[in-house]
């Protein structure tokens, strides 16, 4: 079908494509290269494409592009910040290959995984992410404990032992916690998070396997080689003195009442943002520029409308032995394309919400019929989520409201609307799993229901401001629209806050753990409660400062990427990490454990029956 506005200098065809989008997807090629061919026979002409199957061609092109790019790039940004951590280059390279181990036994499991439960293609990605994080991270508490034993005069035997029975045990119950984290995303009853959380629960499991079992072989087996290709004047046994962080520490503990209510507020006014969170999935003007079929989208909405490319789908039923070819179904898709006309965009109602031409079509049973409705409007945007509404709720209800036959709306946008009530119902139920288990974890460990209950209102804290930001970066396009090459198009796509809390959650407490298992050992040892924190921070200080340095330099790489999708998660996953391991570590824990005083390891006598846990040898 063709159409021209009014002017008479544009023209648009439509062309449908046999099959599945996946099947249109690899089929496009032909379509392709017959409009390349007519725009080289056409000069003074602009002929341009785009459509569902070219865009989805084009954007995985791109996307595959992307992640090879940022493979490229995040070995060698790791290794260096490894080699700045631990200042000599084995000692660098045995986290990487630990990591890399949990990747590569992974993608093995999953491989056979994948033949009794489906998995989404990005599972590969998670691997890829989840591996580097977790493998580096464990590696990287259990290697800086071995060392610094060492320094402290251990043997190579005593160092391995205290190493294990600490930061070892640590990594275990940080493990733990993460995979509980991400097993919240199986109650999203959806297969992309059931993928997600599949492959993220295997790398993450062998990553703690890995690092009990074969990183202290390794160890065991390089001894001093460990420190070998050593660089001079890089981390020369400053890790125990803290640097910069114990002095942000000492600090605290000198002005708690301080600077913990500053640091709070801060932070709560960085996640007010999060309550105009608005999720959906960024349509057409989400694309990246370097999709070409971006530019045939702008120009059929400047010229027509961009529903065309995504329309409002109504499937029309006949019901069991009928068909749609009857008068009477006829005549109630006649009044349905009649009410629709009557809101259509015309020259004297521009802002009406639905476009032409409707298109309908029925199948070769005949028995459904689809009517194609334009929405004035791309997919995710107010406009269009009305209109559908509006087909839902009163167009179709008034059309066929007294005909055997049944009609449902479907289509782009009502697949948004779907999928982000189905977020929001589920939401609840992952964040109660998750935080009760964290909870539960957290006060096995530590036997303190203060530290328990701490840990997850600081994790909260960070992921609230993280979210917050995003929200103002992403949604509202506040200050980095130049920085990461992207138009804010009002939208956070809908499955983005509960990924991204799962991992995020999972991956702060990490973090949390070692800091206060380091603390706990302080304190079992005798310390009084101002020195096992300042023990605890200035001794975890580095470790946790590199381990985030590398989920930071990761996670930016993600936010540089051209899907809308990928720079959302890149940034806010770099954002809650760094708020973590800076503000949350060096200020919030401490001060609240200053200001709490004995208190911190409060546990009620009807909890005395937990089991010891014990942090120190």
């Amino acid at each position: 079908m063709a159409a021209r506005p009014s002017g008479g200098d544009v023209t648009f065809a439509l062309v449908d494509l046999e099959g599945t989008l996946e099947e249109a997807k690899d089929n496009i090629d032909a379509v392709l290269n017959t409009v390349a061919a007519a725009r080289a026979d056409s000069p003074g002409f602009r002929i341009l494409m785009g459509g569902s199957a070219s865009i989805r061609q084009q954007s995985e092109d791109i996307t595959g592009e992307d992640f090879a790019l940022a493979l490229l790039l995040n070995i060698p940004i790791t290794l260096v910040i490894l080699v700045l951590a631990f200042g000599a280059v084995v000692a660098a390279l045995v986290p990487l290959a630990l990591a890399f181990a949990a990747i590569v036994v992974a993608s093995g499991v999953l491989s056979i995984v994948s033949r009794a439960v489906p998995l989404s293609e990005v599972y590969q990605e998670i691997v890829l992410l989840m591996g580097l994080a977790a493998g580096i991270d464990y590696s990287l508490f259990v290697i800086s404990r071995y060392r610094a034993e060492r320094r402290a005069g251990a043997s190579k035997d005593e160092a391995l032992k205290t190493a294990c029975a600490t930061s070892g045990k640590a990594v275990v119950f940080a493990g733990i916690t993460v995979l509980l984290a991400i097993g919240g995303m199986f109650l999203v009853d959806d297969p992309i998070f059931t993928s997600i959380a599949i492959s993220a629960i295997v790398v993450v499991a062998l990553a703690v396997v890995l690092s009990v079992t074969l990183l202290p072989a390794l160890l065991q087996m390089l001894g001093n080689n460990i420190d070998r290709f050593s660089i001079p004047f890089l981390n020369r046994g400053g890790g125990e003195r803290g640097g910069i962080w114990g002095i942000i520490s000492d600090r605290v503990l000198a002005r708690p009442a301080v600077l913990a209510p500053v640091t709070l507020a801060a932070l709560l006014v960085a996640s007010v943002p999060l309550l105009t969170l608005n999720l959906g999935f960024n349509g057409s003007k989400g694309l990246s520029d370097d999709v070409k079929a971006k530019e045939a989208l702008i120009a059929l909405e400047e010229n027509f409308t961009l529903g065309l490319t995504s329309p409002a789908v109504v499937v029309v039923d006949a019901g069991r032995d009928q068909n749609v070819f009857s008068p009477d179904v006829q005549n109630h898709v006649n009044q349905l394309m009649a009410l629709v006309e009557a809101e259509t965009v015309s020259p004297a109602d521009q802002n009406a919400p639905y476009g032409s031409p409707i298109q309908t079509d029925i199948n070769n049973a005949g028995d459904t019929e689809t009517v194609q409705i334009p929405v004035n409007a791309d997919t995710g945007e107010a406009k269009a989520i009305d209109a559908v509404n509006r087909l839902r709720a009163d167009l179709v209800p008034g059309a066929f409201g007294d005909s055997p036959a049944r009609a449902l709306v479907t289509g782009d946008t009502a697949f948004n609307i779907d999928y982000r009530e189905k977020i929001y119902s589920r939401t609840p139920f992952v964040l109660g799993f998750v935080l009760a288990l964290a909870f539960i974890v957290m006060l096995v460990t530590f036997r303190s229901l203060v530290i328990a209950v701490k840990a997850i209102l600081l994790n909260l804290l960070s992921v609230g401001a993280a979210y917050g930001l995003l929200v103002l970066v992403f949604q509202e396009g506040w200050a980095l629209e130049g920085v990461l090459s992207f138009k804010a198009t009002g939208i956070i796509e809908s499955w983005l806050p509960l990924f991204l809390f799962s991992i995020l959650f999972g991956l702060s407490m990490d973090y949390h753990m070692f800091i206060m298992g380091r603390i706990k050992e302080a304190h079992e040892r005798g310390l009084s409660n101002d020195e096992a924190i300042s023990v605890g921070v200035r001794a975890t200080a580095a470790t946790i400062t590199n381990a985030a340095a590398v989920m930071v330099a990761v996670a930016v790489i993600f936010a540089f990427m051209r899907d809308i999708g990928l720079k959302q998660f890149g940034f806010g996953l770099a954002t809650a990490i760094f708020i973590d391991a800076t503000v949350i570590r060096s200020i919030l824990l401490p001060a609240s454990m200053k200001l709490l005083g004995p208190a911190n390891w409060y546990l009620p006598r009807w909890l005395e029956w937990l089991p010891r846990v014990r942090m120190a040898e």
